[in-house]
């Protein structure tokens, strides 16, 4: 028989990131009284809530208002009509005082409360980290068959190989609570010790209990492995429950009055002390990086040390042949074009790297000579333009290989890479790889126009990155420090007169590793360590639906 649907706990209020800058409230609808999370539906309610209609599977519940109980129809002859009217009464509570919060949040400069991590992304929801989703476990030679509840048809049962089982054992003697570390390795597992159908159960929690008879790691005594209800769903979504999946975090896409606008409002600026002393700060600046890929550093020490500082509150650095930092000054017989005074078109740095540098991080210590002002332009935001107006150019750039190098004082490097890396699931751009001056002659093909047409097409997508509308323009001060996404934030700057001044920025590259994992660490702490079990592809497609949407409503 079909479960009467209801709205489930908890709701969260979800912060404006960025360019998406409406509040909204979401709920979860349900098919059943547990949470399943192959089975939940978003629904984003507007802050203008009472014009919703919200209309859910199942009994026909209807939601037409925060601030009445919604009729219940089809509810005779079930025995849940008190169980209904009860959460009726919850939800009706808990939305009115989350429209309250969103009131206050709407109101609150930029959409965003001044220095708070809000435990959830954008359009996000999560779900519990406890939710029972298999009913039953059957014994194979080698497996383990997780059986879903039978009110889950849906679901398809889960396969545990029982070495696999075995070997991610995370108990005090298999996993270091200290170090987090394993005690023992995999080939240490050569007889995976046999178990009965009675020594593998599903506990009340949605928990597997597997009992290991004999275990060799045990000295032939019974070993206990548990893995949570979490972990189950993770396997069930993700593979690997040891290796969460973390959401990526929407970025904004931005041109020049978009991110004017965010400077005016302090969101792209950081105290240098803040930075390095106070985490609250840190870590909402942090965030803001990863939206939009360009922060500013103020009253940073004019010390060359003090780029090194700035990059270590983030991670190690990282080293090329340029050192673990260097200098961006004017000087004859230059190795590399920015060591002159002459105009320096947006490019990325090191494409013929690998690692490419994930960040730059340039602190000016001197510049007080006329021009010099510095240029930035998001390369997706091009990309995605790009995508719109000529999906044929857009194609041609996201296939073709372009070759770049650097031959130089005994340094010999080499690498290809697509001029847009467009997502696999979605097409959408990901990163860019611009860099005209360090590229090198692309193979000579006799009568193949391929080099032909990607010309054609990067003319096009250059266009876009030097548009005026499309670049923030700025001097940088003495005592300031920029920070920018390598993989998507192109850089360059004007001509400088050295007569009048002089120019000297020190600056430190971060590997992407590095930066990966301060990323997932910020994720973490928003979502206060919850679970991420949601299909990465498809989230791919609705952030980047998002992202769309935002360049294509700036366009309009």
């Amino acid at each position: 028989m079909t479960r009467p649907a209801r709205i489930s706990f908890p709701a969260v209020l979800r912060p404006a990131c960025g360019a998406l800058n409406t509040p909204r409230l979401c709920v979860q609808t349900l098919r059943s009284p547990t949470v399943r999370p192959h089975l939940v539906r978003h629904y984003h309610i507007s802050p203008n809530i009472t014009k919703q209609r919200l209309r859910l599977t199942g009994n026909e519940t209807q939601l037409k208002s925060p601030y009445s109980p919604p009729p219940i129809q089809n509810a005779a002859g079930t025995g849940n009509e008190s169980i209904l009217r009860k959460e009726v009464e919850d939800l009706k509570e808990l939305v009115a005082k989350l429209q309250k919060e969103n009131e206050i949040l709407a109101t609150t400069k930029g959409g965003v409360v001044p220095n708070t991590i809000e435990p959830s992304l954008g359009e996000r929801e999560f779900v519990s980290q406890e939710v029972p989703l298999f009913s039953d476990a059957k014994l194979g030679p080698e497996w383990i068959k997780l059986i879903p509840a039978p009110e889950f048809e849906e679901a398809k049962p889960l396969l545990l190989s029982r070495l696999w089982l075995r070997d991610s054992c995370s108990c005090p003697k298999c996993l270091d609570p200290d170090s987090g570390q394993k005690t023992f390795s995999t080939t240490d597992l050569l007889d995976v010790p046999i178990t009965k159908r009675e020594n593998v159960r599903l506990q009340n929690d949605g928990s597997l209990e597997v009992i290991w008879e004999h275990d060799s790691l045990s000295n032939g005594e019974s070993h206990r492995t548990i893995l949570s209800a979490s972990e189950l769903n993770l396997l069930y979504h993700n593979n690997n429950p040891r290796i969460q999946l973390q959401p990526p975090i929407p970025r904004t896409l931005w041109d020049n009055a978009s991110f004017t606008d965010l400077v005016r409002t302090g969101a792209c600026h950081i105290d240098y002390n803040d930075w390095r002393h106070n985490d609250e700060a840190f870590w909402t600046a942090f965030h803001q990086f990863t939206q939009t890929g360009l922060l500013f550093l103020t009253n940073v020490p004019q010390e060359e040390h003090s780029v090194i500082s700035i990059a270590n509150r983030i991670g190690p650095l990282q080293y090329t042949f340029y050192g673990w930092t260097w200098d961006v000054k004017s000087k004859p017989r230059a190795e590399n074009v920015a060591y002159t005074n002459v105009f320096l078109g947006l490019h990325q740095d090191l494409m013929y790297h690998d690692p490419i540098p994930r960040l730059q991080l340039l602190h000016c210590l001197a510049n007080s000579c006329e021009g010099g002002e510095s240029l930035f332009s998001d390369g997706v935001h091009a990309a995605l333009q790009l995508m719109n107006s000529d999906p044929e150019a857009y194609d041609i750039l996201t296939k073709t290989d372009v070759p770049f190098g650097y031959d130089k004082g005994g340094h010999h490097y080499y690498a290809t890479r697509k001029t847009i890396e467009a997502d696999p699931t979605t097409g959408a751009p990901f990163i860019t790889h611009w860099a005209p001056p360090f590229q090198t002659s692309f193979p000579a093909r006799g009568k193949d126009d391929r080099l032909r047409r990607w010309r054609d097409a990067a003319e096009k997508f250059q266009k876009l990155l030097e548009k005026e509308e499309n670049i923030y323009e700025v001097k940088m001060k003495p005592g300031e420090c920029v920070i920018f996404d390598n993989s998507r934030v192109l850089h360059g700057r004007r001509e400088f007169e050295t007569s009048t001044g002089s120019r000297w920025l020190k600056g430190t590259y971060v590997t992407p590793q590095v930066y990966r994992a301060k990323e997932t660490e910020l994720v973490r702490r928003l979502n206060k360590g919850r679970v991420w079990p949601v299909d990465s592809a498809e989230e791919r497609g609705r952030i980047w639906k998002l992202e769309r949407d935002m360049v294509e409503g700036r366009r309009k």
